[in-house]
């Protein structure tokens, strides 16, 4: 993954339907929203969400959920699509922040990731690679 440039946000959360039988526009029709992120390919549906460098941890993943439609629909359309792969990423540009110490996710995060039966992946990168 590459560095953020000056204008791009520091946190990025994704989700993303991988390997289904159905066109990533029908994907995106279940969901009811367009999928943002990389161009639609075949069995890929991805949706973005950036966030202010302010944003903590625990703030993310439930704005992206909710940004999308929220808990009830997503498992609609993952039990209607029933991707091989069903993942939520964060892209976390703080690896040589001095400023970022940690965060935590909090039982209800922790619990709507359950119900979703998500795979949770964390991406940790340098801003200024040396």
């Amino acid at each position: 993954m590459s560095m953020p440039s000056a204008s791009r946000p520091k946190f990025v959360a994704s989700l993303t339907f991988r390997g289904f039988e159905i066109a990533p526009t029908e994907v995106e029709s279940l969901v009811g929203t367009a999928a943002r992120g990389r161009p639609l390919q075949r069995s890929f549906a991805q949706w973005q969400l950036a966030f202010a460098d302010s944003t903590r941890l625990d703030e993310m993943l439930p704005a992206l959920i909710e940004s999308i439609g929220g808990v009830d629909r997503l498992i609609s359309v993952r039990d209607q699509v029933a991707p091989e792969f069903f993942e939520i990423d964060l892209s976390l540009w703080i690896k040589d922040s001095d400023e970022q110490d940690g965060g935590f996710l909090d039982q209800e995060t922790i619990a709507m990731l359950a119900r979703l039966g998500v795979t949770l992946s964390l991406g940790f990168y340098a801003r200024n690679p040396v």
